[in-house]
């Protein structure tokens, strides 16, 4: 447990300011209440209750076995605030994860889309959602945790794939679009437009009325390309 509790203290305080400021104080105080419990998932989900205290705009924590990816998500519908921005709010040029303004948490959509940035400076956010470019490195972390603010959801990850950001009139597949479907064939389409783009063959079962997570970050061999995970709620 001290080993897992040390890492979410690191991705905690990278995401606050150097200065000792009352809101990180307040959050190593609960680091530090939580160091002292059992590793066991009510705990968990107690530590994301505390942070949501902090921070109304947190919705779940997301932590990736194998990298460093273990942060809050945060989301503010219909804006990209925390696109520049940590936990506390203040200007932070790595920002925080943070679910597209556009999805619905509560009613949950069908899909969450969190965006991270690839942080190449630093190896920080989402820098290490390219390690499943390797199909060795999938084939030995198939699967993540999400915690929201009161479940604990394990996803098994189903897609990984480069794509891009298009221009509106673009007639192409974006995934970045795709948040619910109305049917079963927008759902059946959906599924064989990532698996097409997949970087490597994926074989699992998806069904319609599966729950996902999408995580995006950049991807740098060209212009507004995108690296992409997509992940079936287990």
């Amino acid at each position: 447990m001290a080993l897992v509790i040390g890492i979410i203290v690191i991705a905690i305080i990278k995401l606050l300011p150097k200065s000792e400021s009352p809101e990180k104080k307040r959050i190593e105080k609960i680091i530090e209440k939580i160091n002292d419990e059992d590793d066991s998932k009510d705990n968990k989900l107690d530590y994301v209750k505390q942070l949501y205290k902090e921070n109304n705009d947190l919705v779940g924590y997301l932590i990736i076995p194998g990298t460093n990816i273990n942060y809050p998500v945060m989301y503010t519908k219909g804006k990209d605030y925390y696109l520049r921005r940590g936990f506390d709010k203040k200007r932070l040029v790595n920002g925080s994860l943070f679910i597209d303004k556009y999805n619905t948490v509560n009613p949950r959509d069908e899909n969450l889309i969190i965006y991270g940035h690839n942080m190449t400076t630093d190896k920080t956010m989402f820098y290490d959602l390219e390690k499943y470019r390797d199909k060795e490195f999938y084939l030995s972390h198939k699967e993540f945790t999400y915690y929201t603010l009161d479940a604990e959801e394990k996803y098994e990850i189903i897609a990984v794939f480069i794509s891009q950001v298009y221009k509106v009139k673009d007639d192409v597949f974006k995934y970045y679009k795709y948040y619910n479907s109305q049917t079963k064939e927008e759902f059946d389409d959906y599924i064989k437009n990532i698996r097409k783009l997949s970087l490597y063959k994926i074989d699992n079962t998806v069904k319609y009325g599966d729950k996902f997570l999408t995580l995006s970050t950049c991807e740098y061999s060209k212009e507004n390309s995108r690296f992409v995970v997509v992940a079936r709620k287990i």
